[in-house]
């Protein structure tokens, strides 16, 4: 069975060793402050990794932030054969598929006949079971636990002793992550490794909370279950983004309110998602141009006003994270971070009462289902008449 790693690249200037402005590193060193990218997972090469990390080059560049921080961004790699090269992408979607169920994912997405295909596959050549809980491969990815030693081990330890709780916060809050779909999922595991290791190294639990609250993340059209991060994680999506599928009650009322026109671009704080939603990110709502990470950094499309919205609040708090870290400040809150005008602050009071809005719809929608599903057993077992 192959074995998954991550390569890491830094953004660097051209010249004759590094044509492209990118060079392969072994790690990042566990001070320096710093951007990393996780990318989706079809991100398997230096060329995709490096699109990645050269948008949020150009969007620090318009705020002088590019030459305080250096920006990396990871490559998926695998030691499988030519034969085996399809295997990597499919424990992704399962392990994908597997986190999302515990957290109340109600149904998987229909499987096409290509991934029928290679389903089996995965089994003639790796065994029946190749595909449930007990590959390590797809409950725990060893290309996630290479990504944690290579940058964030050492933010919160010295060769396996603790770090003051202090130090340790300053060195994980240096570090912001921005991920795109299934990176999102990456950092929820990253996050699993953190807490582990802090309660190993002999973290208290309020100091292991503390420091693992400095880690933050903003999460583009993220697959991953939402409003479970322990860290300070903030997600932007679009409902016509049909590439990620959540497929819990929430995506389904969200969807649905988008197709009958009644969904506004809204905010769902905390446990609720810390997300925000639009009904779309372009006038053409086509699912690919609503996923596309490039396209949320250098459209190529006609934006909708709420996508122009939902972007702006997106690139406001990698840039405020920034400079709250490089000012040695707290991270703020999500107001404070998503707006740089006034405009911005109008647009987040809005999306605010929205969510409460269609969260109430939502909750009042599951409730009348519940009575009615009650009743309806109810019936059937003779119960009312």
């Amino acid at each position: 069975m192959p074995k998954t790693y991550i390569n890491i690249g830094q953004r660097v200037k051209k010249n004759a060793q590094n044509v492209y402005g990118w060079k392969k590193v072994d790690f990042i060193d566990d001070n320096e402050t710093c951007v990393l990218v996780l990318g989706g997972n079809g991100t398997i090469t230096a060329a995709a990794s490096n699109g990645y990390a050269k948008h949020i080059e150009k969007l620090l560049e318009r705020f002088e932030l590019n030459n305080k921080v250096n920006i990396y961004a990871i490559t998926y790699l695998s030691n499988a054969s030519e034969e085996e090269k399809f295997a990597p992408f499919l424990f992704q979607k399962k392990s994908r598929e597997l986190l999302l169920k515990r957290y109340g994912r109600k149904q998987m997405l229909p499987e096409t006949q290509g991934e029928k295909k290679y389903i089996l596959k995965a089994q003639s050549l790796y065994g029946s079971n190749i595909l449930d809980e007990t590959n390590p491969e797809i409950t725990d990815p060893n290309y996630v636990e290479n990504l944690f030693d290579k940058t964030l081990l050492y933010r919160i330890s010295d060769h396996d002793k603790r770090l003051p709780l202090e130090e340790a916060c300053k060195r994980v809050q240096n570090m912001k992550i921005i991920a795109h779909c299934h990176g999102a999922y990456v950092f929820l595991k990253l996050e699993e490794l953190m807490q582990k290791k802090m309660q190993e190294l002999g973290y208290f639990k309020k100091e292991a909370s503390i420091i693992q609250k400095q880690l933050f993340c903003v999460a583009y059209a993220p697959y991953a279950p939402l409003g479970v991060s322990k860290s300070n994680m903030i997600s932007f999506a679009s409902a016509s983004d049909d590439k990620v599928w959540h497929q819990n009650n929430f995506h389904k009322h969200i969807k649905l309110l988008q197709k009958l026109g009644k969904l506004k671009l809204s905010y769902f704080p905390g446990k609720q998602g810390e997300l925000f939603v639009a009904p779309s990110v372009t006038v053409s709502q086509q699912s690919d141009q609503e996923h596309q990470f490039w396209d949320y950094f250098d459209p190529k499309y006609e934006l909708s006003k709420e996508g122009l919205a939902l972007l702006k609040f997106a690139s406001n708090a990698i840039v405020n994270g920034l400079k709250a870290t490089l000012e040695a400040k707290e991270t703020p809150g999500t107001k404070e971070l998503v707006c740089l005008s006034d405009d911005d602050k109008k647009n987040f009071d809005a999306a605010t009462k929205n969510g409460k809005e269609t969260y109430t719809q939502i909750i009042q929608s599951l409730r009348a289902q519940k009575s009615f599903d009650l009743d309806t057993r109810l019936v059937s077992r003779g119960c009312v008449r």
